[in-house]
């Protein structure tokens, strides 16, 4: 039963990379709302792995590994593929009637979609940054991982959403825009921002009065304009990170 025990945590963490591979899936065949779904998905089991670590007392150097590497392929490589559909779909609007080829599109149109996978690189040093640094326990440094793969789920919901004429729509499928939102992304992940973390080690409403608001928002936003609702509510997140200052502690959780 403790073996079981033990293992539960990296069982949640697999599932949670399983879901960031589906993910992919969707994204190539075109399906960006699912491919969207599936990176939320493995977004909750990111949350549920660790919260399961801390309640079943089983957090090990394994684990932290293990979740690591789930996360650069959930949330490194899974968006990177929805960018990269969306910068196709960007050359394609941007380019009617040219010799744009999806199928075997030019030296240049290929190098600005493969931009796309410069998100699994960041990812990938964030987190490598994260596993080696003490002092990420009650707040983060640099843009989360799931924070900026939510973010580009959320465009992508944006672009496939028939229910809502958001304002920023038609930005959304320019290629200018998809490129600038790459190079945000990789700096922010990378950055020594302070940003709040949503791991409550109490429930305290003085001590948790930032993420309490911002839960509160978010839940309205997410009513009001469901899953392209996550763009706001990362957007949101970045904000409220930016005006209030976050601790900083030296030791370092799952």
């Amino acid at each position: 039963m403790t073996n079981i025990k033990r293992h539960i945590p990296n069982f949640v963490t697999s599932l949670g990379l399983l879901s960031g591979c589906i993910s992919m899936v969707y994204a190539t065949s075109g399906n960006l709302k699912l491919a969207g779904i599936f990176i939320v998905i493995a977004a909750l089991f990111d949350f549920m792995d660790g919260w399961t670590a801390r309640m079943l007392n089983s957090i090990s150097d394994f684990g932290i590994q293990l979740d690591s590497l789930a996360d650069v392929v959930s949330f490194g490589v899974a968006p990177s593929f929805i960018l990269y559909k969306l910068m196709q779909f960007s050359l394609v609007e941007s380019s009617p009637g040219s010799d744009f080829n999806i199928v075997e599109p030019g030296f240049a149109q290929t190098l600005v979609m493969s931009s796309s996978f410069l998100i699994a690189v960041f990812a990938a040093l964030r987190l490598a940054r994260f596993n080696t640094d003490t002092t990420q326990s009650v707040s983060f440094r640099g843009l989360p991982t799931p924070a900026a793969a939510l973010l580009i789920a959320g465009i992508g919901f944006v672009v496939t959403d028939d229910r809502h004429n958001l304002p920023l729509e038609p930005v959304l499928l320019k290629t200018w825009f998809l490129v600038i939102l790459i190079l945000l992304v990789c700096w922010l992940m990378v950055s020594g921002i302070r940003m709040f973390s949503l791991k409550f080690k109490h429930y305290g409403i003085k001590e948790n009065t930032l993420q309490y608001i911002f839960l509160a928002i978010s839940v309205i936003l997410l009513i009001v304009f469901r899953l392209p609702g996550l763009v706001p509510v990362i957007v949101l997140y970045m904000l409220f990170s930016l005006i209030k200052p976050v601790k900083t502690q030296d030791h370092q959780q799952k």
